[in-house]
């Protein structure tokens, strides 16, 4: 078995008489690029993990519609649970996010049910996971 320094050595002779280009120099990762953070896309009902964007918005790879942040602990519901998606559409569209519960201890928890929204809405106009500002054109319809 030959050990790593003679196989280094190895290969910088072969790179000296020209048998072997140098590899590129790896690109620093950013931390940003580190992740990946769920997004939804609520026409579909699909959940995708997606690096964070800076420029532009990310598209859904089924319709091509908009894919909308939902946070790093978010957990998609099954596709087929239509008023799971729409609580999750409503709580989007009034500035809610998913991030885990251990950063923010005591935070109430989100509603369960769709109807439950509105009055947990009206009840906590302060949560912790309230981060964008609320966008009623989101608000599902049906």
């Amino acid at each position: 078995m030959v050990g790593n320094e003679e196989k280094y050595r190895r290969m910088a002779l072969r790179r000296a008489e020209g048998y072997r280009e140098p590899s590129p120099p790896k690109r620093p990762v950013a931390a940003a690029e580190s992740y990946l953070v769920a997004h939804a896309c609520f026409t579909c009902r699909k959940s995708f993990k997606v690096h964070p964007r800076e420029e532009g918005k990310a598209k859904c790879p089924s319709c091509a519609g908009e894919l909308h942040v939902m946070g790093r602990s978010f957990k998609a519901p099954p596709m087929k649970d239509k008023e799971q998606w729409m609580k999750v559409q409503a709580l989007f569209a009034h500035g809610l996010r998913f991030f885990s519960y251990r950063s923010y201890p005591g935070a109430p928890k989100l509603p369960a049910r769709f109807k439950e929204v509105e009055r947990f809405v009206a009840e906590h106009p302060n949560h912790p996971f309230r981060v964008a500002e609320p966008n009623i054109r989101l608000q599902p319809t049906g």
